[in-house]
C-alpha cells in the first residue's frame, strides 16, 4: 500500500509530504497488531502516565476501530515509528500532522493519544537498562496529562493534539528527566553570552556575545543592525590578559558601557557550547524556592550518577516565567518573582526572557 493510496482513502492526502518518509519500511515491518492497539497495554500505559481511568473506554474503542481498518492500522504504526524509531525524521514536523483524520472524526485526538502512549514502553526500557528508579520514570510522564488537559480546555475533547507528540522523543531517547518540581536535559548551552567568575569572591559577570544587537533598554533587538532609536551592538575582546565586553546585569538587561575583567582575577565559567542542565518547567503550581532548590540539587546528584560521561557546568532555562518584566505584574513575593531573584537573567531574541 503506497502512502498516496492510503492517505487518499483517509482523506488526508495533503499530508503526504509529512508522512511519506520511511513509509515502505513501516509497511514491511507492520505486525499483525501494533502494541499500541492492545487493550491490556493501553490500560497499563494509561495508568503509568497518570491519566484517569475514564480514558480507558474511549481509548479501547478507538483502538478497536483502528485495528479494524488496514489503512488506519498502518498509519498508526507508521506514525509511531516516525516519532520514536526513525530518528533522522524531523520530529517537529509532527506538529503539522492532520488534526482530523476523516474516518475517525473527533476520535482523531484519541488516535494520537494511543500513539503518544507508544512512548511509554520505550522510555521504561531505556530507563531500566540504566537502572533509573521507577519513580523517576513515572515522574517524567507529566507531559501526558498536561497535554490532555490542554486539549480538553481548548476543544472539550479527550486525547492529545498532534502538536504535543514531538516532545515525547525526548522521553524515548532518554534525554528528559523530571526530578522534583523541574525537568532537565543535558545539553550544550545556547545562550548568547560568556560568563566569568571571580577567583576569590565567586561573583559572576556575564558578557554579551560579539555582535548582538540590543535596544536602548538592553533587550535583544529584532533588528539585525542598530537603528536610529538607541539600539547598539555588543562587543567582546581579549588582549590575552584582560577581557573587555558589554556586561549583562543579573536582572536580564545588557549594558552599553563595557567592563574590563583582568584574567588573573577572573576565569571563564560558562560559554556557548558548554554542557549545562537545561531546565524545563512542567505545568502546575508549587514552584517555591525550596522546591526548586531541592530539584536542582537532585539534578546535580542524578546526572553524574547515571550519565557520568557528561559533566555540566551549570543550569540554564528559557521561559516566559523568567521575563524580568514580571516583577511589575506579579506580587513581589510571588514564587516566580522570588525565583528570578535567585538566578542570573539574560536577554534572548523572543517575547520571553531567559535565565
Amino acid at each position: 500500500m503506497t502512502p498516496s493510496d492510503v492517505l487518499t482513502r483517509l482523506a488526508i492526502a495533503d499530508a503526504h509530504e509529512l508522512l511519506a518518509p520511511h513509509w515502505q519500511t513501516s509497511a514491511d515491518c507492520l505486525p499483525d497488531q501494533p502494541a499500541i492497539l492492545d487493550t491490556s497495554t493501553i490500560r497499563a500505559e494509561r495508568s503509568f502516565v497518570g491519566l484517569p481511568s475514564r480514558f480507558d473506554t474511549a481509548l479501547t474503542e478507538t483502538a478497536s476501530r483502528v485495528a479494524g481498518s488496514s489503512d488506519l492500522s498502518l498509519l498508526a504504526w507508521h506514525c509511531e515509528r516516525l516519532l520514536y524509531d526513525e530518528l533522522e525524521y524531523d520530529v517537529t514536523r509532527s506538529r503539522a500532522w492532520p488534526e482530523v483524520i476523516q474516518p475517525l472524526g473527533e476520535q482523531t485526538s484519541l488516535f494520537y493519544l494511543l500513539i503518544a502512549l507508544g512512548a511509554v514502553r520505550r522510555m521504561r526500557s531505556y530507563h531500566q537498562n540504566l537502572g533509573i528508579p521507577d519513580q523517576i520514570t513515572r515522574a517524567t510522564c507529566t507531559h501526558f496529562p498536561a497535554a490532555a488537559e490542554r486539549l480538553r480546555m481548548r476543544s472539550d475533547l479527550d486525547g492529545v493534539g498532534p502538536e504535543a507528540l514531538y516532545w515525547l522523543r525526548n522521553h524515548t531517547t532518554g534525554r528528559l528527566y523530571c526530578l522534583g518540581r523541574l525537568e532537565y536535559m543535558l545539553k550544550p548551552f545556547r545562550g548568547g553570552l560568556t560568563a566569568y567568575r571571580h577567583r576569590d569572591t565567586g561573583s559572576v559577570v556575564a558578557l554579551a556575545a560579539e555582535g548582538t544587537c540590543f535596544d536602548r533598554e538592553g533587550l535583544v533587538s529584532n533588528q539585525s543592525q542598530p537603528g536610529s532609536e538607541g539600539s547598539w551592538v555588543s562587543t567582546i575582546e581579549s588582549t590575552g590578559t584582560e577581557i573587555f565586553g558589554s556586561p549583562i546585569s543579573p536582572t536580564g538587561y545588557a549594558r552599553r558601557e563595557p567592563v574590563r575583567l583582568p584574567l588573573q582575577d577572573w576565569q571563564q565559567a560558562l560559554s556557548p557550547g558548554a554542557l549545562i542542565y537545561e531546565v524545563h518547567i512542567p505545568e502546575g503550581g508549587g514552584m517555591t524556592i525550596d522546591a526548586c532548590q531541592d530539584s536542582m540539587r537532585q539534578a546535580t546528584e542524578f546526572f553524574p550518577r547515571f550519565f557520568p560521561e557528561g559533566q555540566a557546568v551549570g543550569f540554564a532555562c528559557g521561559s516566559w516565567i523568567l521575563n524580568p518584566e514580571l516583577e511589575h505584574v506579579y506580587h513581589a513575593e510571588s514564587n516566580m518573582v522570588r525565583w528570578q531573584r535567585e538566578l542570573y537573567l539574560y536577554p534572548i531574541q523572543s517575547g520571553d526572557r531567559s535565565g
